[in-house]
This record gives C-alpha cells, structure tokens and sequence, in this order.
C-alpha cells in the first residue's frame, strides 16, 4: 500500500512499528508474534481487511481469524 503512496518500503518505519506493537499487545496481556506482525506490515494484499484480519492474530487478540 505504501508503494501506491508512493512511500518506498525503505522509508517506512518498520521496525518503530513493530517495537510498539508488540509492547501494546504484551500490555494487554496478549502474546503478540514479533515476525508475523512484520510480515503484516510489509506484506500486501488485494484488500486491507486480509491483513488488517492477520495483524489482529499476529498481535495475539483472542478469536481473531
């Protein structure tokens, strides 16, 4: 998505993002996967909602598929 930005992956902050998304998951009391969330935040797909959907199990939320 950024690409359609125009935002070269390189320039994006992945690993800032990342870093806080595993301290808001371990704050909920969640157990978040470190690589899962960066491949989220690196991948693509045809809809958002496909990797917002591997985002939410990445981050370890209960019942999300």
């Amino acid at each position: 998505m950024a690409k359609s930005y125009e935002i070269h992956l390189e320039q994006f902050p992945i690993e800032p993002a990342v870093a806080g998304a595993l301290v808001w998951s371990a704050a909920a009391g969640l157990t978040p996967d470190a690589v899962a969330i960066r491949q989220t935040l690196t991948g693509s797909a045809l809809f958002a909602e496909e990797l917002s959907s591997a985002l939410m199990v990445a981050l370890g939320l209960p019942g999300a598929t």
